[in-house]
Formats: C-alpha cells, sequence, structure tokens
C-alpha cells in the first residue's frame, strides 16, 4: 500500500517510492536527497510533535531528520512487510 510520509504509522519500516517535485528549481526536493531521502531507502517516522504534529522525527540512514508536514507529504513510501 503506498502513501505519503504524513499519513503512515509511527515506528513501522517504510521504503521510498519516491519524491514529487514541485517545479523548476525544486530546493526541497534536492535537500531532501541530499539528507538521504533517495527512491529505496528505509526510513521510520519516530516522533511527532503534539501539536499538529508538524515537525515530524524520521529516522533515515541512522540519523534523525525533522520534516515539516508539506515536505513529508512529497515523500511517497510503502510498508515493508
Amino acid at each position: 500500500m503506498s502513501m505519503n510520509l504524513n499519513q503512515s504509522p509511527l515506528d513501522t519500516p517504510l521504503r521510498i517510492l519516491g519524491i514529487a517535485p514541485s517545479g523548476d528549481s525544486d530546493m526541497i526536493s534536492r535537500r531532501l536527497m541530499e539528507l538521504g531521502f533517495i527512491e529505496g531507502a528505509v526510513i521510520e517516522v519516530r516522533q511527532q510533535a503534539p501539536i499538529l504534529h508538524d515537525p515530524l522525527a524520521v529516522l533515515v540512514r541512522g540519523m534523525v531528520v525533522a520534516l515539516r508536514r508539506y515536505e513529508a507529504d512529497r515523500i511517497g513510501v510503502e510498508v515493508i512487510a
């Protein structure tokens, strides 16, 4: 089942399916890829902020990265069975 990172459950291994671009000068997608959010990478949402669940703490490549909801919306993932 594919979803975006915002919709994913906590503490569940996920595989990145891709990052949706938003235009010619897509700095957000580029920055996410530099941090290790690349197709096929295994990630996990560890925590959400208590109010509005923004930001998310995401484990990627052994480090925890804080992502805003608008950034997480662009990352397509699937649950690893």
